[in-house]
């Protein structure tokens, strides 16, 4: 909880990008067996993918598109938490 009350905008932001990134790359190193077991589990376009080439580039295109996102959700988190912050409980004294 300290962490949140004193953490800038930069901290906050790593913190929560670093933790859904690390999933994401794990996501996409299982993604990765699936598109050489079974590449047709991938679509292109509406069109299953034919071989591991195409199904990893899908897969390439989703992790991509899914650390955008992370990017944009972790920024918009950490203004949040910066303009809620006030409102978080204080560390009772002793």
């Amino acid at each position: 909880m300290h962490y949140i009350r004193t953490a800038s905008f930069g901290g906050l932001f790593t913190t929560t990008f670093l933790v859904a990134a690390s999933f994401q790359v794990a996501a996409t190193l299982l993604g990765l067996i699936l598109a050489v077991l079974s590449p047709g589990l991938f679509n292109m376009n509406g069109v299953p993918a034919t071989t591991p080439v195409g199904a990893i580039s899908v897969l390439i295109f989703l992790l991509c598109f899914a650390l955008f996102m992370n990017a944009a959700i972790s920024a918009l988190g950490a203004a949040v938490v910066l303009g809620w912050r006030r409102f978080l409980p204080r560390q009772p004294k002793a």
